[in-house]
């Protein structure tokens, strides 16, 4: 069970079953311990203490990271219309909405910089509303009051 150098902790708790001394590989360190004895050594004496049989305290391996999930592209560009969507309602100028209440393109291309579909706008507004009036925003008086300004 040996260990490659770059995964391996700088040092760890080993435990002796019975006594034993055990020597590093280049000789120029070594350590003693009786039985049951448990001691922190460092890591060039690890493979030696393995040998010996000498039990770590904790594993040797490091421990896996997750990778991120990595988001697809359409769920980077929707993340995206959503955050400058919430942008829009919280500055709350009604020419930056249409009619109907939804955000007009050019507002939002002022704040993006990837390209998009109108249908994709709505869908973000409807999520970025959604998670306002989640927060406890008033997300209605907007709407009301840009349908009343386009008139």
């Amino acid at each position: 069970m040996e260990l490659s150098e770059d995964v391996r902790p700088a040092s760890a708790a080993f435990t002796a079953s019975v006594a034993t001394r055990i020597v590093s590989e280049g000789g120029n360190m070594c350590a003693v311990f009786e039985a049951g004895e448990t001691r922190i050594i460092p890591k060039v004496l690890f493979n030696a203490a393995l040998t010996h049989g000498l039990m770590p305290a904790e594993s040797l391996e490091p421990v896996p990271v997750p990778e991120p999930k990595k988001q697809s592209q359409e769920e980077i560009v929707e993340d995206g219309l959503v955050e400058a969507c919430k942008v829009l309602i919280a500055k709350g100028n009604p020419a930056d909405f249409t009619v109907v209440g939804h955000p007009r393109t050019a507002s939002v291309k002022k704040l993006v910089d990837f390209e998009f579909t109108t249908k994709d706008v709505e869908n973000a507004f409807l999520e970025a509303m959604h998670e306002v009036e989640q927060d406890g925003d008033d997300s209605k008086e907007h709407s009301e009051q840009s349908s009343v300004a386009a008139e």
